[in-house]
């Protein structure tokens, strides 16, 4: 009679394969608490790093578009030109931009839509027992719109105002909140450099850029010039541009309507200077850009310092289990299985450090950025991949050095 055949142990599916590496990886950090977490703590600082970074990197460029908006569209900001001495530039500037070259640009030059003449000075400001000191701005009505300026209160003074020299002001918030604080301002009278000014508007905050235009307080530009300071000339121009498209060619009108009106030979150098208005802040969104992809580096580095206190982990641990390694081939495991297991082990010690540093990360950006709870999704997955791709590649050599173990002299192992 012949002997009924044994039947073979069915072959555990893939899936319980995995969640049983997954389930030894985790008993396999419990074993080594302390260990664990220190690895756990390098790879979550890398991407923490790398969060804020980019975090801070989004809000800054948000400003920085807010301030771009708010500094008026297609602005050409002309100014005086350095003055020379015996050859030699100083530091101080020429004296030679004045209200005539300004209408001669807007009425001469077909792609300016108009011109805003500015003159600027410091002055002291009273009110009751308070001063302080700010940048008082003689100009003409055009500048409110022309810089996207808003008032929460009353009005910007008008082309009559301009013309009778009116003692009128508006003023930014800051100056508001020094000589003011929570009372209503318009219809008050403030002084400006002793003499008596009544204010008209207060502007909407604005936020600081490179100055603060919070922190100044506009007249009428024939006021500034005859009663508070005394000059027949300007500090700017501000040209508005039809289009950004013509920067080209209102360039060319400036210069031709500005060199002939100083009468420059040929070979002299332009006496003024003309630069798009959000020259600045575009230079300080470059620098930004270039300072965070450098910060972005130094995380990832810190990153790739937490995958090698991944292997180091990961090849302790292979030491530590040699007779653990020896049993389970010794029941079935076959190399690749041993192999998988380190590799998962690895994969979740990243993922967990992942999983801590975005946590972390976003936390601290809520108390020092302060900006609500910004999660940049596209980084938050690059982080999770960047983790476990280093688990992995970091546990590539230990898992084969565990793999390769004789199972004999792996079960003599003590």
């Amino acid at each position: 009679m012949e002997q009924a055949a044994l039947p073979i142990p069915p072959r555990k599916e893939n899936s319980m394969v995995f969640f049983e590496n997954v389930w030894l990886g985790l008993q396999s950090l419990r074993g080594n608490p302390l260990r664990s977490i220190l690895t756990l703590i390098g790879i979550a600082v890398g991407i923490a790093a790398v969060l804020y970074v980019v975090v801070l990197g989004e809000i800054t460029q948000q400003r920085i578009n807010e301030r771009l908006e708010s500094m008026g569209s297609n602005i050409l900001n002309i100014r005086p030109g350095q003055s020379h001495r015996h050859g030699v530039r100083t530091a101080g500037s020429v004296v030679n931009l004045t209200w005539a070259d300004a209408r001669e640009i807007r009425e001469a030059s077909s792609v300016i839509k108009t011109t805003i003449p500015v003159y600027s000075g410091n002055g002291a400001l009273e009110f009751q027992d308070k001063n302080t000191n700010a940048r008082v701005n003689g100009t003409t009505p055009d500048y409110a719109p022309g810089n996207n300026f808003k008032l929460t209160q009353g009005r910007f003074f008008s082309e009559v105002e301009v013309t009778e020299r009116s003692r009128v002001c508006v003023i930014g918030s800051t100056v508001h909140e020094d000589l003011f604080e929570n009372e209503m301002p318009v219809g008050k009278s403030i002084y400006i450099k002793s003499k008596r000014f009544e204010v008209i508007g207060l502007l909407e905050p604005k936020g600081e850029g490179w100055y603060s235009p919070d922190d100044e307080v506009f007249i009428p530009l024939t006021t500034a010039q005859e009663r508070l300071f005394g000059v027949d000339h300007l500090s700017t121009i501000l040209a508005q541009l039809r289009s950004s498209e013509n920067y080209d060619e209102a360039l060319f009108d400036i210069e031709n309507i500005l060199r002939r009106n100083h009468r420059l030979r040929p070979e002299q150098e332009n006496d003024f200077r003309v630069r798009r208005q959000d020259f600045f802040l575009s230079t300080i969104q470059e620098t930004n850009a270039e300072l965070a992809n450098f910060i972005i580096v130094i995380a990832l580095i810190s990153l790739v310092v937490g995958g090698i206190g991944i292997a180091n982990v990961m090849l302790v641990s292979v030491t530590e289990r040699i007779r653990e390694i020896g049993i389970r081939r010794a029941v079935g495991a076959n190399r690749a299985m041993i192999i998988t297991q380190f590799l998962i082990e690895a994969a979740v010690l990243g993922i967990f450090g992942g999983i801590l540093g975005i946590g972390g990360g976003m936390i601290f950006n809520k108390l020092m950025i302060g900006a609500g709870w910004i999660l940049p999704w596209i980084w938050i997955a690059y982080s999770l991949a960047i983790c476990s791709g280093i688990g992995v590649f970091a546990g590539l050599y230990p898992a084969f050095r565990a793999a390769r173990i004789d199972v004999i002299e792996a079960l003599r192992y003590e």
